[in-house]
């Protein structure tokens, strides 16, 4: 089973919506900078196993912060506990501005005996 879960267009957020977004955004922040999700860019964890896929999640924007925490919030929400074979690009506009795109698998780890 494959999950896609995409970052909603900025210009259709209402305030409600994006302060939602924003206060998530910062939960998923606290909970990497603490340790307690994982995120690798191998497709497995050295020394844990698997215990359940949810799928692919994809978290994009302008901001760097904003894709690569709106993609842990994500995992967060499907209560994963982390995101394997995580990847990112950058596309480059001739505006200058740069789009980030970041993605990986959300998956649940078996527990440490």
């Amino acid at each position: 089973m494959t999950l896609f879960f995409g970052t909603p267009n900025k210009k259709s957020l209402g305030g409600r919506e994006e302060a939602r977004r924003d206060h998530r955004q910062e939960q998923a922040k606290e909970a990497y900078l603490g340790g307690k999700i994982k995120i690798v860019t191998t497709e497995c964890l050295e020394g844990r196993e698997i215990l359940w896929t949810f799928g692919l999640i994809v978290c994009r924007g302008y901001n760097f912060d904003n894709a690569f925490y709106g993609l842990l919030a994500q995992a967060q929400e499907v209560n994963a506990d982390a995101v394997v074979g995580y990847r990112e690009h950058v596309a480059f506009h001739p505006e200058g501005d740069k789009y980030f795109s970041c993605y990986g698998t959300a998956v649940r780890l078996k527990p440490k005996k």
